[in-house]
C-alpha cells in the first residue's frame, strides 16, 4: 500500500517503512506525528484519489531527527557596477520514518510523544553549580593584581614613544630645508 501526502508544500509518495526528508516540523526526536493531508491511496489495482483530499485518510511517521540540508551559496552580481554579495543558506529538515498508512479511522490516530530522560540531568546541574560559585571567587584575587602591575607598564610606554615620534619629523625639517637652499 502506499499513499500519496502533502507537506511542507511539497507531495511525497510513501510506503510503510520508508524514510523520507521533508520540510521541518514541530517535533522532538523520536515524536510520533499524523499526516492527514492525504492525496491519493493506492494498493495493487485499487486506487482512491481525493478531490483534493481523501476522506479520513493519516499517515502515521515518527521523527527520527532534526537536521538541515546542504549548503547553497547564492551569488548576486551585476556587471560593470562592482557589486557582487554572496549569501549562504542551509534548509532544516526533519526525517521521518513512515510507520502506518491508514485509508480509514485515520481521524481516530492519536500521535505519542517520545520518552523524556530527566532523572540523570537532574543530578548533575547540582554539582556543576557547587564548582563554578568557587571558582569565580579564585579567579577575582588573581585578575584585581594583574590591571595594577600591567597600568604601570603601559603608562611607561606612551611616553618613550612621543619623545621619539617628537625628534624625527625635527629632524626631517631642517634635512628639507638645506635642500632647498643649496638650489
Amino acid at each position: 500500500m502506499y499513499a500519496v501526502v502533502k507537506t511542507g508544500g511539497k507531495q511525497y509518495r510513501v510506503e510503510k517503512e520508508d524514510v523520507l526528508l521533508v520540510e521541518k516540523l514541530s517535533a522532538n526526536d523520536g515524536d510520533q506525528i499524523v499526516l492527514d493531508n492525504v492525496l491519493m491511496i493506492g494498493e495493487g489495482e485499487k486506487l482512491t484519489v481525493g478531490s483534493p483530499l481523501v476522506n479520513d485518510a493519516a499517515v502515521m511517521a515518527q521523527v527520527i531527527r532534526q537536521t538541515r540540508g546542504p549548503k547553497i551559496t547564492i551569488i548576486y552580481k551585476r556587471r560593470r557596477k562592482n557589486s557582487r554579495r554572496k549569501q549562504g543558506h542551509k534548509q532544516n529538515l526533519t526525517l521521518l520514518k513512515i510507520i502506518d498508512i491508514a485509508e480509514t479511522g485515520g481521524s481516530k490516530l492519536e500521535p505519542k510523544k517520545a520518552p523524556e530522560i530527566k532523572a540523570k540531568t537532574v543530578a548533575k546541574p547540582a554539582e556543576t553549580k557547587a564548582k563554578t560559585v568557587a571558582k569565580p571567587a579564585e579567579t577575582k584575587a588573581k585578575t584585581v593584581a594583574k590591571p595594577a602591575e600591567t597600568k604601570a607598564k603601559t603608562v611607561a610606554k606612551p611616553a618613550e614613544t612621543k619623545a621619539k615620534t617628537v625628534a624625527k619629523p625635527a629632524e626631517t625639517k631642517a634635512k628639507t630645508v638645506i635642500k632647498k637652499e643649496k638650489k
